[in-house]
């Protein structure tokens, strides 16, 4: 039986000074609940690193939350809330209901261990919950996304032709991860050993970044600032639970084979038994100088490639995040050799909303929505439609759509989703 005892509540800062911010996301959440919140997730944008710093901003959040709040967030690109759309700034949703039992847990060195690290995070979830006697569990993952080491080539060139830089970036691309924990950020092994290890509960993930170099990240739990790792909070309730991503991403006639890659993965060679960045520009027909000029990324984010899913024909997108030489970087995995070039336009990146959340009869208590940052960077100023979008599906309940880089859901009934250039709902209600 579910009580009627249930509140949520979104609130926000803009200041600029971190331990101001702090208090004011804070309060400006908690002050509508009348009781106690049972959670607090807090998102954050990059710039408090140089306005006092992320410590700070959390001894600002708990001068007003409750001590022993169970906390959980990071930093993201930018995110939309029940208020607007912004790129600078904290938010914050709290819950509080008597019908929820909640653990968080963390893992570290994600980039050097990353199934360790899951592995020590899902234990403590375990742990944390093992008495609930609730039927249905949820768990919103926050990981540590790629970051690359802030020294030239690797902070400046994404598309790389010297011969000599393309040998040194090779052999320090997968080094780099085990030395100094820069580089890839392995958050999909992440949250592959997650599945693994939890595999009843419903999941929604994220990747934390900063503002666009890459540079640097940062995850939060509860009075700590952690880089390089997973914070978790698990939820097990009698509410309904949704999870689903959806891309509208369309596959063209544009099918090739993946004929060399690195041992990972996530660094295709070579296409069709060909150079790779070679074949890919004439399987679309694109001039070679592409590869010189800045509108590159822009471009590519309307054409990714597209791999199969493990078990299953559709395509997930995957970004091309760098170029070395003639190979293409990605920053997630694949061991299927199968491949497409996929397509979208602007509409149908907001369709993506529509076909996630009609989907679902459910009335939701509140939401949280992890979403691609090359969707707000391609969509622009039509951001606030697809704001737009989402308030007519979820009338006045609080929620929190986050900008990251790599987005995930997974369900026992339908597996895991772990692309880009995606729109990812978690929905709690009745």
């Amino acid at each position: 039986m579910i009580d009627s005892q249930f509140e949520a509540a979104v609130g926000m800062s803009r200041k600029w000074d971190a331990r101001e911010a702090g208090r004011e996301v804070a309060e400006t959440t908690i002050r509508q609940l009348n009781e106690p919140p049972t959670f607090f997730v807090l998102f954050t944008t990059i710039h408090y690193r140089k306005y006092g710093g992320f410590q700070e901003l959390l001894h600002g959040v708990w001068d007003v939350l409750p001590k022993g709040t169970p906390l959980i967030g990071g930093t993201v690109r930018g995110f939309t809330n029940n208020f607007g759309c912004y790129t600078r700034g904290s938010t914050a949703l709290a819950v509080s209901s008597p019908d929820i039992d909640v653990a968080t847990g963390f893992g570290l060195s994600t980039k050097r261990n990353p199934q360790k690290a899951a592995s020590h995070c899902a234990q403590m979830i375990e742990e944390g919950v093992k008495k609930s006697k609730f039927r249905n569990g949820f768990l919103f993952n926050l990981v540590s996304a790629s970051e690359l080491p802030d020294m030239p080539p690797f902070n400046k060139q994404k598309i790389i032709k010297d011969s000599t830089k393309i040998k040194i970036m090779m052999r320090m691309f997968g080094m780099t991860q085990y030395l100094i924990q820069k580089g890839a950020g392995r958050d999909d092994e992440v949250i592959e050993e997650m599945t693994a290890c939890l595999p009843d509960y419903k999941m929604l993930g994220g990747g934390t970044i900063d503002d666009g170099p890459n540079l640097c990240n940062y995850q939060f739990y509860n009075d700590k600032v952690f880089t390089n790792s997973i914070v978790s909070l698990g939820i097990k309730t009698d509410y309904d639970i949704f999870v689903k991503t959806t891309h509208n991403m369309k596959m063209t006639n544009i099918k090739f084979s993946i004929t060399k890659a690195s041992k990972d993965g996530r660094i295709v060679h070579e296409i069709n038994g060909k150079p790779a960045a070679k074949e890919l520009l004439r399987l679309l027909k694109w001039p070679d100088d592409f590869l010189h000029d800045d509108t590159w990324y822009k471009i590519t984010y309307y054409f990714p490639i597209g791999f199969k899913k493990e078990n299953d024909n559709a395509f997930g997108p995957r970004i091309i995040g760098a170029i070395y030489g003639n190979s293409l970087v990605t920053v997630i995995r694949s061991h299927l050799t199968d491949g497409s070039i996929l397509t979208i336009d602007g509409k149908n990146l907001l369709k993506a909303i529509d076909d996630n959340l009609s989907s679902t009869l459910m009335k939701p208590r509140f939401g949280l929505f992890s979403s691609c940052t090359t969707r707000l960077e391609t969509l622009g100023r039509k951001i606030y439609q697809e704001r737009d979008r989402i308030t007519q599906y979820l009338k006045d309940a609080p929620f929190i759509e986050f900008y990251v880089g790599g987005e995930s859901t997974y369900s026992p009934s339908n597996g895991l989703d772990f692309v880009n250039i995606s729109f990812n709902s978690a929905l709690i209600g009745t």
